[in-house]
C-alpha cells in the first residue's frame, strides 16, 4: 500500500475478485490502452476506448484475453469532452506508465478507480476511497484458503469458510505499507484449526514488480496467523510480533 497515493499493489488478486468486491460496478470506463481497439466504441475527444453499462463492463473486463487492460471509470461523457490536452497525456501516461504523473484522481471525471493490469494477476490499482479495497481483499482470501485448503484434501471439499470481518483486515493496516504475504503455501491444519501465516518482505530496493517468489520470501518474517477455526466456523488473527505493527519504520 502506498497510502498518500491511496494505492495497492497486488500479486495474486484477481479483476473477478475486484469486480466482486467493490460497492458497485461502474458504468462507464475509459480504457487506457493503446493502440485502440477498432471493435469498442472510441470517444472522440480522447481517442480512447471506451466501455457502458455494468454488463457490458463485467463481459468485456472478465474476458481472458483483456488481462493486459488498464482502464479508470467515469461519471459522465461530458467529463471527457472537457479534459485539457494535457490532462488527456497525463491519462496516456498513466496507461503507458503504470503510475501516476500529479493524480491518478480527475474531478472532471468523477472517477472512483484507476485499474492497471501488469499481467499474471500482478494489479496496481488506485482507490479513491481505501475502505473499498478490504471487501475486495476478504473475497480474494476467501478463494485463496479454499482453493490452498481443498488442494490438500483427498476427498469431499470444503466451502464453508465465511468473510472474514472487516475491522479484523484492517487491523493489518499498519503493515500493508510494508509489503506483506498470505503464505497459503505454509498454511496448514491442526487441531481444527486452519492457519495462514502472514509475513512482512524484506526490503531490498527493488521494486515487487521485478523481484521473484524467492525474492519476496527470502528473510521475510512472520508477524502474524490468520486462523480459522473449523468447529466454530470463526476467523482470528493472532499477532506474533506486535513490534511490526507499533514501529515507525512499518507505517
Amino acid at each position: 500500500m502506498e497510502p498518500i497515493a491511496n494505492l495497492i499493489y497486488s500479486r495474486g488478486l484477481s479483476v473477478e475478485d475486484f469486480l466482486r468486491g467493490i460497492p458497485r460496478i461502474p458504468t462507464h470506463i475509459l480504457v487506457l490502452n493503446t493502440p485502440i481497439n477498432d471493435n469498442l466504441s472510441i470517444d472522440p475527444h480522447t481517442q480512447l476506448n471506451t466501455v457502458s453499462g455494468t454488463f457490458n463492463i463485467r463481459k468485456y473486463l472478465t474476458n481472458p484475453k483483456a488481462i493486459h487492460t488498464s482502464w479508470l471509470d467515469y461519471s459522465r461523457d461530458e467529463g471527457l469532452d472537457e479534459l485539457l490536452p494535457e490532462e488527456i497525456a497525463e491519462l496516456l501516461y498513466l496507461g503507458h506508465m503504470h503510475t501516476h504523473y500529479t493524480t491518478p484522481f480527475s474531478y472532471k471525471l468523477q472517477n472512483d478507480f484507476v485499474f492497471l493490469s501488469l499481467g499474471s494477476k500482478h494489479l496496481k490499482v488506485y482507490y479513491r476511497q481505501l475502505k473499498n479495497f478490504y471487501p475486495v481483499l476478504n473475497g480474494a482470501l476467501i478463494r485463496h484458503t479454499k482453493q490452498a485448503f481443498n488442494e490438500r484434501r483427498m476427498f469431499r471439499r470444503y466451502d464453508g469458510f465465511p468473510e472474514i470481518p472487516q475491522t479484523m483486515l484492517r487491523q493489518l493496516t499498519p503493515i500493508l505499507s510494508s509489503g506483506i504475504i498470505f503464505a497459503f503455501d505454509q498454511a496448514f491444519e491442526q487441531e481444527k484449526q486452519y492457519r495462514i501465516p502472514i509475513l512482512i518482505a524484506q526490503e531490498n530496493g527493488q521494486s515487487p514488480i521485478y523481484r521473484s517468489r524467492t525474492s519476496l520470501y527470502n528473510k521475510a518474517q512472520q508477524v502474524a496467523v490468520l486462523r480459522y477455526n473449523m468447529v466454530s466456523s470463526h476467523w482470528h488473527l493472532v499477532i506474533t510480533n506486535s513490534r511490526a505493527f507499533e514501529d515507525d519504520q512499518f507505517y
